[in-house]
């Protein structure tokens, strides 16, 4: 199968994954987050920096360079196995004895065992981040998606079986527990690689010079993304941290799936056209617009009928986050675009100038922290709508330098975009207020299918619109 084939069918199979499985695994937390309320959500999102800081810590960014590694054998990803092993269990014994120290900061006694039981999945992770690495490095999604299928659904019904019968927060941690697990297990059974004895202190240092850089900047990005649960658990009620974590949680979730499908995708493919730098930047010039082009309307046409949406899927209980979902939106329709720009650092192997890079936006973000959390809440969220906007420009700066594609184009590409999806939003939030009278299905189907119709109508006029390059690739499967 060629280059342009593995990635199309990459595409296609991630979505499918993302849409359905992960789809499914995000109608279970609206299940869950009716049957269990703000308080056992916050409590999740107070221990959310100490599970990221210790995946990060695991992984080493070695899974990375292996991916990267065009001749990579079984040394390489033996080395790399016995490596993660040994920092899952390093970095669960360590947060085993600081869980008293972390429930006593946030007043919550009962953290101590939710820590102590939840980060056993860095063990389990660590013991199939290699199988992964492999299927993504070959491109392999098909067999991926597959082998998510079991282990999401299995995942999901032990949440739901214990959400409904009031196991509270147990309920979140089984439900990603099994799912890991079986994960894990379907990895091994399934992958012909195995550990061998041929262990390569050459090979440890040559993956890990490279990774240690992705992970400071890992770990960077997790402390201060998740430096707002730290804060609003800190000093403000649990609930109140329950609302923003699901609210950046559901703002993400669209978000985050194509820029998950996006970095998994692209990042293999780019890294095989190295070499072929006017190549890489016309395929990334089309994927960007594309994502962009799906992920605008999306993300504001969710904020325009948050109210009804979040009225009717969650309950009147969690209105109070529709605000901080509106706001988080805007931010959201970033993330795939900074995916884009980070896999060109990896690609080239400047994990140096990606560290560098994060070292730059950590800053920034202390600051609108600073400053946002004069205004409360809701200053603190905007502070982050304005960071992932200066670090847009900055990812765009420096990965203009190693491609041809400049900040100038790169934005000009998404103005006309962010023009139609803005006027769509207007459409559908004055039309969810012309219909308040009539419930919340009647504003949500009216809303969505006037923006539906006149984003595709505005797009279907002109040529250059992304639409078209997007049918071009569902019909020939050509980039």
């Amino acid at each position: 199968m060629s280059l342009k084939q593995k990635t199309i069918s990459g595409v296609v199979w991630s979505f499918a994954e993302a849409f359905f499985l992960k789809g499914l695994s995000f109608v279970t937390m609206l299940l869950l987050a009716r049957w269990l309320g703000p308080i056992d959500f916050g409590l999740m999102g107070m221990i959310a920096v100490f599970i990221g800081i210790g995946t990060s810590l695991v992984d080493s960014g070695m899974t990375a360079s292996i991916i990267r590694t065009k001749n990579a054998d079984d040394s390489d990803f033996t080395t790399v196995f016995y490596m993660n092993m040994a920092m899952s269990l390093l970095v669960y014994a360590i947060m085993f004895f600081a869980a008293p120290h972390i429930a006593s900061f946030f007043g919550q006694t009962i953290l101590i065992e939710v820590i102590r039981i939840y980060c056993l999945t860095f063990i389990i992770s660590a013991f199939s981040a290699i199988q992964l690495a492999i299927l993504n490095k070959e491109m392999l999604f098909k067999k991926l998606a597959l082998l998510n299928v079991p282990s999401i659904i299995i995942g999901v019904g032990v949440g739901l079986f214990l959400g409904y019968n009031d196991y509270g927060v147990w309920s979140i941690v089984s439900m990603y527990m099994t799912t890991q697990a079986i994960l894990s297990i379907l990895l091994w059974k399934t992958g012909s690689w195995k550990p061998g004895l041929n262990f390569s202190k050459e090979k440890l240092k040559f993956h890990y010079n490279f990774g240690y850089k992705l992970m400071l900047a890992g770990l960077m990005d997790v402390i201060f993304k998740n430096s707002y649960n730290i804060i609003i658990g800190k000093f403000f009620p649990v609930q109140t941290l329950g609302y923003f974590e699901r609210a950046r949680r559901f703002s993400q979730y669209p978000s985050q799936t194509i820029t998950d499908i996006v970095g998994k995708v692209t990042y293999p493919m780019l890294a095989q056209l190295q070499d072929d730098t006017p190549k890489l930047a016309m395929i990334y010039r089309n994927l960007l617009r594309i994502a962009f082009f799906i992920i605008a309307p999306l993300m504001l046409g969710m904020a325009a009928i948050a109210e009804p949406l979040f009225d009717s899927v969650l309950g009147s209980e969690w209105i109070p986050a529709v605000p901080y979902f509106q706001i988080l939106s805007l931010a959201g329709m970033l993330f795939p675009i900074h995916a884009f720009n980070v896999n060109v650092f990896k690609v080239y192997g400047r994990s140096d100038l990606f560290l560098k890079i994060d070292i730059i936006k950590r800053s920034i973000l202390v600051l609108a922290l600073i400053i946002g959390f004069q205004f409360g809440v809701l200053g603190l969220v905007w502070g982050s709508v304005f960071v992932s906007l200066v670090s847009l420009l900055i990812n765009t700066y420096y990965a203009s330098k190693l491609i041809d594609y400049s900040t100038k184009r790169q934005l000009l590409d998404m103005l006309p975009i962010l023009v139609v999806a803005g006027l769509t939003f207007l459409l559908m939030y004055h039309s969810v207020g012309i219909f308040t009278d009539y419930g919340n299905l009647v504003q949500l189907m009216v809303a969505s299918l006037i923006g539906i119709t006149f984003y595709l109508s505005i797009h279907s006029f002109f040529k250059a619109s992304p639409l078209y390059a997007l049918i071009t690739i569902i019909k020939n499967r050509r980039l």
